[in-house]
């Protein structure tokens, strides 16, 4: 039997994004079983059939807030949890791409040798957690978690999703986080050609071989509102994906 796994996708007004991650974990799926739980951040259905024809388990679930930013990706986190039925559950950004079939397989390993918490980058600052852009935990901790961000004396000390990791820590539980390109634990010169110049997150398995990507900015890039130069836009992403 093929094992399930629950993916949480929040989205807002982003049918690219969207679109172009489910597709890479369909094409990546290998032999797991996933489902996808696609959180809508608005009232926008104009892209829900094009999201729904993708594969026979998409969930679309319509949540509009007036929550933005970190706040808002907590809450169609939240929202997502309440479908969940997995044992694991991998919850991740929309401007994510899985670009091998071992991916979810590497990550699952992790969870088998002991690790409660598996993710493809950590964040930089504040407490170093692994980042909710792409992340493998056991469903009942993500649902007995608050993931919401946390500030005090007007400075957030935790962003979403931060509080997995603390959990884990405070009580000693392992966690794991690939090498990857944003954490400089591995150079992008060590990583196959194709990949080695494309600017974004890559996340790695233990042989070097990149997995998994994090665009990064995703939203912002999707209203046209990132124009840093050397950095990866919607289109680059969308046309590199689509040439996999």
């Amino acid at each position: 039997m093929k094992m399930r796994i629950d993916i949480i996708i929040p989205s807002f007004r982003s049918e690219g994004l969207t679109t172009a991650a489910i597709k890479s974990f369909e094409k990546n799926k290998s032999t797991f079983n996933f489902r996808y739980i696609v959180v809508e951040n608005s009232d926008d259905t104009s892209y829900k059939d094009k999201v729904e024809a993708l594969s026979d388990n998409v969930l679309w679930v319509q949540n509009p807030t007036r929550l933005s930013n970190s706040y808002a990706n907590a809450i169609a986190i939240e929202r997502g949890l309440e479908h969940v039925q997995s044992e694991l559950v991998f919850i991740c950004h929309n401007d994510v791409a899985a670009v091998d079939p071992s991916w979810m397989h590497f990550l699952v390993s992790k969870i088998n040798e002991g690790n409660k918490l598996v993710g493809t980058v950590l964040d930089n600052i504040r407490i170093n957690a692994v980042h909710i852009s792409g992340l493998l935990t056991h469903t009942e901790i993500a649902k007995q978690v608050d993931i919401y961000p946390v500030q005090r004396d007007n400075k957030q000390v935790l962003d979403v999703g931060d509080s997995l990791t603390q959990y884990c820590s405070e009580r000693e539980i392992s966690f794991y986080c690939c090498r990857n390109t944003e954490n400089n634990s591995v150079s992008p010169h060590e990583l196959d050609e194709k990949y080695s110049s494309f600017n974004v997150d890559r996340a790695v398995d233990d042989t070097g071989k990149v997995i998994f990507m994090h665009l990064g900015r995703g939203t912002h890039k999707n209203f046209g509102l990132y124009h840093k130069p050397s950095k990866i836009l919607l289109g680059d992403w969308l046309s590199f994906l689509g040439e996999q």
